[in-house]
């Protein structure tokens, strides 16, 4: 009886952590349901930074927002890590863990995009190529807008940025669009659900293929209740959690099916999702050809690379017309904004100097990630001893190279880009893994600023940033000073 007690004890203990996570996800929900109910559509939603989803008319109501978006966001985090703490013992097995996975991502899904309007721009795209038969790669939104006279509700909201360029993402991306919005019927708000429903499944594949992967319930739990994932991958809607499925899925396949055919097409989807993706390509095959000889391995990297090339470029026959199909590439890195390439445009306008130094700048940092890059690949392909080199070292050294592309050679940095370091993240070491999780932590925390003041431009980019890694380093700092007491 005693024993019984004990347990029924331990169990009500436990019970609230989980109780005030999904109270807290339920108050970050429950002003995109009320406006909902009133309003009924998101065709006319244009409450962009604002918690209450109303329209804020003044400073101190600016400044409110923001506290109740911070307050919700930091308890939630605090929640968050407990819970990962105490995963054992809140959870006695995975069903237990999934089907609570499945409960907040259903909320997070309900939120209307409030920080981003990108999927605004994917259904219009897709809609482009859908509806109108027009490839995405050289005709604009804009072209067809002016083509019909009348904007049609699904590019009303694409933001301004997006709608004189073409698509800046790979044509498996675009595919996805057209096939989403294609059963959409050319409404806005049954394109938003569309696109939210196969975000949450998508979501939920990751969560269980982390799982399987690792067989481990807490590396599940710390991509699916991660508050960065379920704001971004879910609410915001971002294309990242589609390239972090396939790049999973990639993992999945060397380390529990020894698959590296399979293994490369994922990435080569990926890669044809966002570009960045073939930059874990050669680390895949050097794990996966560790054992063999070296002539063998030489000639099945060469079969791998005409395999993943042979995949992209079936994606791009698709739109391909000339070389202008990769211009996406460039737009995105002409843009400056939350990055160092912003602070040095700023410093060299500041003093009347030519910006054209910011392009050779950007050149010689691009050229020496190259070199180094293959250098490291290289060493680690033609290493005789490779036999003994465990995936874990290999992923580590990748990781170094997405965190220096992410945040030095993105001019254009953006909160859910740090949802590129999560298919590989249980495979850091434990100290990198919490300050990757306090990094995610505080990319979502640096919307304060436009929560604050109703601003989303350079203007902003420094505190962004700022804020960003100074919640990161007091997250640690405390996390140390903490342990140190315990």
């Amino acid at each position: 009886m005693k024993k019984i007690h004990r347990m029924n004890n331990v169990k009500l203990y436990l019970k609230p952590p989980l109780i005030l996570y999904i109270l807290i996800s339920w108050l970050l929900v429950m002003p995109s349901i009320m406006y909902l109910a009133e309003n009924g559509t998101v065709y006319k939603f244009t409450q962009y930074f604002t918690y209450s989803m109303q329209k804020l008319n003044n400073q101190y109501q600016f400044i409110l927002n923001m506290l109740a978006f911070v307050l919700l966001v930091v308890a939630l985090s605090i929640v968050y890590f407990y819970i990962l703490k105490n995963l054992k013992k809140i959870f006695k097995n995975t069903k237990g863990l999934i089907i609570f996975i499945i409960i907040i991502g259903v909320l997070f899904s309900t939120i209307i995009p409030q920080t981003s309007m990108d999927v605004y721009s994917y259904i219009g795209n897709g809609w482009v190529d859908s509806h109108y038969a027009e490839n995405p790669y050289y005709t604009p939104i804009g072209d067809i807008i002016k083509q019909d006279g009348n904007i049609s509700q699904m590019f009303i909201k694409v933001a301004r940025c997006w709608v004189e360029e073409t698509v800046v993402y790979g044509p498996a991306w675009s595919l996805i669009c057209k096939g989403l919005t294609s059963f959409s019927g050319g409404n806005i708000d049954i394109a938003l659900i569309i696109f939210k429903i196969a975000s949450l499944l998508v979501f939920l594949c990751c969560s269980i293929l982390i799982y399987k992967i690792t067989n481990r319930r807490l590396f599940m739990a710390m991509f699916a209740l991660n508050p960065l994932i379920l704001f971004e991958g879910l609410a915001n809607v971002h294309n990242d959690l589609f390239l972090v499925f396939f790049m999973l899925l990639a993992v999945y396949f060397i380390t529990k099916k020894k698959n590296l055919f399979l293994a490369v097409l994922c990435i080569a989807v990926a890669t044809a999702i966002k570009y960045l993706s073939i930059l874990a390509l050669p680390f895949v095959i050097i794990y996966c050809l560790k054992n063999e000889k070296m002539k063998t391995r030489i000639i099945k990297t060469v079969l791998c690379a005409i395999e993943f090339i042979a995949i992209l470029m079936a994606f791009y026959v698709i739109y391909v017309r000339d070389i202008s199909v990769l211009s996406g590439i460039f737009i995105q890195q002409n843009k400056y904004s939350r990055s160092f390439a912003l602070m040095l445009l700023q410093l060299l306008n500041m003093f009347n100097m030519d910006v054209k130094i910011l392009d050779i700048v950007k050149l010689v940092i691009l050229v020496i990630f190259i070199i180094v890059y293959i250098i490291v690949v290289l060493k680690m392909f033609f290493n005789k001893n490779l036999k003994e080199t465990k995936l874990q070292h290999i992923l580590r050294k990748y990781n170094v190279f997405i965190l220096v592309f992410t945040f030095v050679l993105i001019t254009n940095f953006n909160a859910w880009y740090v949802l590129w370091i999560f298919p590989t993240i249980m495979w850091q070491k434990p100290k990198t893994i919490r300050l990757l999780l306090y990094l995610s932590i505080g990319a979502l925390l640096s919307y304060t600023v436009s929560y604050a003041t109703h601003i989303d431009n350079e203007s902003v980019g420094y505190i962004y940033i700022a804020t960003m890694w100074f919640v990161t380093l007091i997250s640690n700092g405390f996390y140390i000073k903490l342990r140190g007491k315990l």
